[in-house]
């Protein structure tokens, strides 16, 4: 089988709308090659080139007949990947997943342990923000969106309601590690959850 053939049926193979790394393809041939066989599928719409080194299998919108983007999230998580960095969700994005606040981040902004810097993503463009590595412990997991949502909106505003929220969002073992996350929470958010455990004592019944 030609590099070109076996390119081609691993990325028949993706999601469409997946993005996929350049270098994931490399066992399949060397790195000339491989950008060759891409640079001709992108040149015929077979992929979208999403970024430097990141291409997805096209899912193409009826309407507009315009192929859709990846979501950022998954273009950032990406270059995080080739940057051996974390990446996580701002404190707005993560209030809003969680419902704790109405507003919406109009432009893709994410955290991470690496530089600041931007990504051009189609018409738009893909923000990354360095952030200590210490907000960054649980970046990627539910745990991690919860921290990113309570240093979002503050002490003033981390009510025993919203406390109350988060732990019927998550699961028992996530909420209880949230609880106890003394490296990557604020001490005055670990005083919030003393106090929560004080009054309320135990999990809030999901009935």
């Amino acid at each position: 089988m030609t590099t070109a053939k076996a390119i081609r049926q691993a990325i028949e193979a993706m999601p469409e709308g997946k993005p996929f790394l350049t270098k994931d393809l490399l066992g399949l041939g060397t790195r000339a090659a491989v950008d060759q066989v891409l640079y001709r599928m992108a040149k015929n719409e077979e992929i979208v080139r999403v970024a430097r080194g990141i291409y997805a299998r096209p899912k193409w919108n009826k309407y507009v007949k315009a192929p859709v983007l990846p979501e950022p999230y998954e273009v950032a998580a990406l270059i995080a990947k080739t940057r051996g960095v974390k990446v996580g969700v701002t404190g707005a994005e993560a209030a809003h997943r969680l419902g704790l606040s109405t507003q919406m981040p109009t432009q893709p902004v994410y955290l991470t342990t690496g530089r600041t810097g931007e990504v051009k993503l189609g018409k738009n463009t893909i923000r990354l923000r360095h952030v200590s590595p210490r907000q960054m412990q649980y970046a990627g997991t539910e745990v991690g969106v919860a921290i990113a949502a309570i240093r979002y909106l503050g002490k003033e505003f981390v009510t025993a309601r919203v406390i109350s929220s988060l732990e019927r969002a998550l699961t028992k073992d996530d909420f209880e590690t949230l609880r106890t996350a003394t490296t990557a929470l604020p001490g005055w958010a670990m005083d919030k959850f003393f106090q929560y455990e004080a009054r309320h004592g135990g999990r809030v019944s999901s009935a």
